[in-house]
């Protein structure tokens, strides 16, 4: 296990070093320049001021160069200060990680609880009337856009029950259970296309699993029908199925930047935005770089899954 967990950490270093370089040059490449913002719309890209600004971010030297600088101030933990605003860019990530990786954590855990138990339900009665309104619950939760789903419950909880604040401050550090609680809408939303996700990768592992010769041979053998279920139908079927949990759980932090938005929670998602729109490099780079080791991340987690579920994995890897 070791062995296999260095190799894998072996192998994150490249990996993280192209996310660096992607994060880094993907920026470059959005229209507009950041000294206007900067010096005003009525100074001249030419003037003494725009130089002196693109001089002192070091916008004057060559892509590498600038690279150089950015990448020696994140291994240092630096990711520089905001264009805008001026000030550090780590600390303002930092405070807002964690209510994205809590809107991540308990929209992930809504995913598999429903998703988990409806996949074998649907797996179990197929072809009859619960598998039909599993599979089209499913499609409808794939087909709904979080953005219109997050609208959408805003509009009819405002409607219809006007007594529940859907908008509220979120202060995980001041109130950690209030702000859990504020944040279990959003995480509904978020989760219910990773739900249809999970049940239909559980159901289809299902299905297969229980058409196997061992499983025939337990059910003749007269194992109970929960037995072969949980012991030898789940227990085989789970290396897909946290196949579909680890790539659930990458959209989920992707996805989190839109729930964000349409709820007003004050998380990474909302700081990238923002940053986007005033043309912030130094902060769109850093917040980049973060969401996409949190992805690698969850990877390499997914990874070691599969080593602690299946024997062959643990006997080459």
């Amino acid at each position: 296990m070791l062995k296999y967990l260095l190799a894998r950490l072996v192998l994150l270093v490249p990996v993280l070093a192209g996310v660096s370089i992607l994060s880094f040059g993907l920026i470059h490449l959005i229209p507009g320049d950041i000294v206007s913002v900067l010096a005003g719309p009525n100074v001249a890209a030419d003037s003494d001021v725009a130089d002196n600004i693109r001089k002192s971010l070091h916008l004057d030297r060559p892509v590498l160069v600038q690279y150089g600088y950015w990448i020696s101030g994140v291994l240092q933990g630096d990711f520089g200060r905001s264009l805008v605003q001026g000030l550090p860019v780590g600390p303002q990530i930092a405070s807002r990680l964690p209510i994205t990786l809590m809107l991540t954590a308990i929209a992930l855990v809504m995913a598999v609880v429903v998703g988990l138990p409806g996949g074998v339900w649907a797996a179990t009665t197929r072809g009859r009337l619960p598998d039909i309104g599993l599979r089209v619950a499913a499609l409808l939760g794939l087909s709904t856009p979080a953005f219109f789903a997050g609208v959408a419950m805003v509009l009819l909880l405002s409607i219809y029950f006007p007594s529940i604040q859907v908008f509220q401050a979120i202060d995980l550090r001041a109130d950690f259970l209030g702000g859990l609680k504020n944040l279990i809408l959003p995480g509904f939303v978020l989760s219910l296309a990773s739900a249809a996700t999970v049940m239909r990768y559980t159901r289809g592992a299902m299905l297969e699993v229980m058409r196997e010769q061992y499983v025939v041979t337990a059910r003749a053998k007269g194992a109970g029908r929960l037995r072969v279920l949980l012991r030898h139908g789940l227990r085989t079927a789970l290396l897909p199925v946290v196949t579909a949990v680890g790539v659930t759980a990458a959209h989920l932090v992707a996805g989190a930047v839109v729930v964000e938005q349409v709820f007003g929670l004050p998380g990474i998602g909302q700081l990238m935005l923002n940053a986007i729109y005033h043309r912030d490099y130094t902060q769109i780079q850093g917040t980049v770089f973060v969401v996409a080791t949190m992805v690698v991340l969850i990877n390499v987690v997914v990874d070691l899954s599969y080593h602690l579920l299946d024997p062959r994995i643990r006997q080459y890897g």
